[in-house]
């Protein structure tokens, strides 16, 4: 039968800090850091701001959804216009740019999809 000795672990347990410090310390990091901050493209959420008017109104009205691209956020707000039971007509589409921290515009997108909610 095998005893335990607690000098003989905390002795291999020097033995191999000791030994396999520099070797396991930096693959520890080097995984840690090409890992991190490395994400998938296609998982980059945007926001989008549509404008629109109601049928018979001339108030412009916005909404914002977040989504993968302008396909999806006119989707979420055909959903919302039917739940809603809202006839409208979309002015505008807009993408948030959190790097230079303004709207950018993006009518020809609304103009390509703008058979998804009429």
């Amino acid at each position: 039968m095998i005893e335990y000795s607690p000098a003989a672990a905390g002795e291999f347990l020097s033995f191999v800090n000791n030994f396999y410090a520099f070797h396991l310390r930096s693959h520890f990091f080097h995984t840690l850091l090409t890992n991190m901050g490395k994400k998938d493209p296609e998982d980059e959420v945007f926001e989008f701001r549509i404008k629109f008017y109601h049928s018979g109104s001339e108030f412009v009205n916005e909404r914002h959804f977040i989504a993968l691209n302008h396909s999806l956020a006119l989707e979420m707000f055909e959903f919302a216009s039917r739940k809603d039971s809202m006839e409208v007509e979309i002015i505008g589409l807009e993408k948030w740019n959190r790097w230079a921290n303004r709207w950018e515009s993006s009518e020809e997108l609304v103009e390509e999809e703008v058979g998804l909610v009429s």
